[in-house]
């Protein structure tokens, strides 16, 4: 058994778990690390848009900008990731819930709004997002059934008055309160 927090607390009794498998450990490990929610578009070979939502974006370099994704190879925006493309990468924003979801929903309704237009290279861009990074695929690294992906920077918008949205304990939360500079 893992305790979480101070065993003497009535709640951290409540959320004492019960480890059985390294993969359990895993799931129930990162579920508890908030992760910032992003998505990622860009076009298939035929033009068509393809964007997927993902929590591992990552900073990689700041020199020369670097960002990295990891994704199932199996996944249908997987060929939007192929070496030399153009992608564009969102942060979303605080009320965003909404476009996260249509993001890693049915593949083929993820366009199907006004939530999106051309935007950053020509690219599909979506609307009201906290940053967007246009960036190109530079390289991929498969492992097993998923892959690495990283992304040089080479243009971008900030919006750094909207909130961040993330994603933690399997729920979407908006980030408030300084605790420390």
């Amino acid at each position: 058994m893992l305790p979480f927090g101070n065993n003497d607390d009535e709640k951290a009794i409540e959320r004492i778990v019960t480890i059985v498998t390294p993969q359990e450990a895993f799931l129930a490990a990162f579920s508890l690390h908030p992760a910032g929610v992003a998505v990622i578009t860009g076009n298939l070979d035929d033009g068509t848009p393809a964007g997927f939502t993902a929590t591992s974006l990552a900073s990689f370099s700041a020199t020369p900008p670097r960002a990295t994704v990891n994704i199932a190879q199996h996944a249908s925006s997987y060929p939007a990731l192929a070496m030399g493309k153009p992608v564009i990468l969102h942060f979303l924003s605080g009320d965003q819930i909404d476009i996260s979801r249509i993001m890693a929903g049915d593949f083929s309704q993820r366009f199907a709004g006004d939530h999106w237009a051309p935007g950053l290279g020509g690219l599909p861009q979506l609307r009201g997002v906290r940053a967007a990074l246009l960036a190109t695929v530079v390289a991929v690294t498969e492992v097993g059934d998923n892959a690495t992906i990283v992304f040089d920077i080479s243009d971008g918008e900030t919006h750094a008055d909207y909130p961040p949205l993330v994603y933690v304990d399997r729920r979407y939360h908006r980030v408030g309160e300084i605790v420390a500079d």
